[in-house]
């Protein structure tokens, strides 16, 4: 069987690549589609051999993101006062 080599890039193309992702969405979640707190979510995780491409990227709010990686365990409300890191230094 042929293995195929996943594309995990450096840092600083991977920053350029976040930001391309995010104004490819618009800066807009693409669950519930608000506009707060957005973040750059694996489709495929990287840790089930994900890819650091553009077509494995999406940009999620940080509930959502969080609610995808099974993180909350508290109201919406909440969550949204308690935020995982958030995507800054990108616009």
């Amino acid at each position: 069987m042929l293995k195929v080599k996943r594309i995990q890039l450096g840092k600083q193309a991977y920053r350029r690549l976040l930001k391309r992702v995010l104004e490819r969405d618009g800066w807009r979640c693409q669950k519930c589609g608000s506009l707060k707190d957005p973040q750059v979510h694996h489709q495929k995780y990287r840790s089930r051999r994900g890819d650091d491409s553009l077509a494995n990227l999406v940009t999620l709010c940080a509930y959502c993101h969080m609610k995808e990686h099974g993180q909350l365990s508290y109201s919406k409300t909440a969550a949204k006062q308690n935020l995982a890191p958030k995507a800054r230094g990108f616009r």
